[in-house]
C-alpha cells in the first residue's frame, strides 16, 4: 500500500484558522447563535461593545445562552440567570452571592476579531489559541472600495466549495446565462503559480484569482484601469456537510447611486446559486482522498495544486479540528503555521 492510499479521510477533518462567521452588522445587543465546525457558538457584544464568543450552551443545565442577554458582567443565561465573561468563566450565580463560585462553572471562550466587516472566530480555547494575524486582504479595508455584501450556505464539504471557485474551465458551462455567456468553452490560456505554500495565484484571461489556504479568495483585474471591480468570498465549514459562503463585491465606481449595492448583491447570489446546484451534487461529497480517483486535465492545474496542499495539511502536524461523530476535538500538537 502507498502513501496515497493511507492517507485519512478529510471529510472530518478542517484546518484551525480564522473563519468568518457572519458580517459585523448582524451582531447588535441580541447574543446571535451560530455554528462552526460542528460546534454551536453564541457571539456578543460585551460592555465595550467588542464581539466575545463562547459555547452556546450553559455549563449549569445546557440552556441556550442566545436566549440570554448582556450585562456589564458578560453574557446572562435566560434560565437561573448565571453570567459568564469574555474568558467563559462564571462570575454571577444569583441563587448563591455569597458562595464561591464553583472551579466547573465555566464555558468555553474563543478568539473573535472584527476586520473587513466580518466578524471572525477562531475554533480553539481562548485559554490555548496562539492564533496568527489574519492574513485579509487589503482590498477589504481599502476606502477605495465599496462593498456589497452577500451569503449562501451550501450543503456541500468546504472542498468542494473551494475547488468550485477555483475551476475556471466551468464558467461556460454552468454560467452560461451570466458572467460565462461570453467565454468559450477552450482554456488556452491558463496560468497557475504558487509564490508562497498558502497562496496561489491563477490567471486566465482578464482576471487574476489569488486563494489563500484555507478559507480566503479574491478576483481581481489582471490590470488595474480607472474603474475596478473586484469578488471576494471567504468559506467557512458549518460541520462536514454544510459551508458558509461570505462575500463582497467590490468596486470603484458608482459609489454613491443608490440601490447599486443591492444589485451586486443579488446578481453575486444568483451566480452562487448557479454553482450550489451543481456541487451540491457531487459524490462523494469531500474530495476524494486520491488524486487518481477522479480524471484530471492541464485546465484543473488550480483544483490538483489545491488538492496536493490539502492531504499535505491532512498528513502534516498542522494544527487540525476532528469531528468524530457527536463530539469534536482539537489537534493541538502543532503550532498554528498559517501566514
Amino acid at each position: 500500500m502507498n502513501q496515497e492510499d493511507r492517507l485519512p479521510s478529510d471529510d472530518h477533518v478542517f484546518p484551525v484558522a480564522w473563519y468568518a462567521v457572519g458580517f459585523q452588522n448582524e451582531l447588535k445587543r441580541k447574543p446571535l447563535k451560530k455554528r462552526l465546525v460542528g460546534r454551536d457558538l453564541v457571539l456578543y457584544r460585551d460592555a465595550r461593545g467588542d464581539a466575545q464568543c463562547v459555547t452556546a450552551y450553559c455549563a449549569h443545565r445546557g440552556a441556550d445562552l442566545s436566549l440570554g442577554h448582556c450585562t456589564a458582567k458578560g453574557i446572562v443565561c435566560a434560565y437561573h440567570g448565571w453570567a459568564f465573561n469574555e474568558q467563559g468563566d462564571c462570575v454571577d450565580i444569583p441563587a448563591h452571592p455569597n458562595r464561591p463560585i464553583p472551579d466547573f462553572a465555566k464555558v468555553t471562550a474563543y478568539p473573535v476579531i472584527e476586520r473587513g466587516g466580518m466578524i471572525w472566530v477562531y475554533p480553539q480555547s481562548k485559554r490555548e489559541a496562539r492564533p496568527a494575524p489574519l492574513p485579509l486582504f487589503e482590498e477589504l479595508e481599502s476606502s477605495r472600495f465599496t462593498l456589497a455584501p452577500y451569503e449562501q450556505t451550501w450543503s456541500a464539504h468546504l472542498t468542494r466549495v473551494v475547488e468550485s471557485v477555483l475551476d475556471v474551465a466551468h464558467l461556460a458551462f454552468v454560467h452560461k446565462k451570466t458572467i460565462g455567456r461570453s467565454l468559450k468553452p477552450e482554456i488556452a490560456d491558463l496560468h497557475v503559480e504558487v509564490p508562497e505554500r498558502d497562496v496561489m495565484t491563477i490567471v486566465n484571461g482578464g482576471g487574476t484569482l489569488e486563494y489563500r489556504f484555507p478559507q480566503q479568495w479574491l478576483l481581481r483585474p489582471t490590470q488595474e484601469g480607472k474603474s475596478t471591480f473586484i469578488n471576494y468570498v471567504t468559506f467557512t465549514p458549518i460541520d462536514k456537510n454544510r459551508t458558509a459562503i461570505y462575500g463582497y463585491a467590490g468596486r470603484t465606481f458608482a459609489r454613491n447611486i443608490p440601490m447599486v449595492n443591492t444589485v451586486f448583491s443579488r446578481y453575486s447570489r444568483k451566480i452562487l446559486r448557479e454553482d450550489q446546484a451543481v456541487v451540491e451534487s457531487q459524490h462523494p461529497r469531500p474530495i476524494p482522498e486520491a488524486l487518481r480517483m477522479e480524471a484530471h486535465v492541464p485546465a484543473d492545474t488550480p483544483q490538483v495544486r489545491f488538492r496536493n496542499r490539502w492531504y499535505a495539511f491532512l498528513t502534516s502536524d498542522e494544527p487540525k479540528i476532528i469531528l468524530d461523530g457527536a463530539r469534536e476535538t482539537t489537534d493541538n500538537r502543532a503550532a498554528h503555521t498559517f501566514s
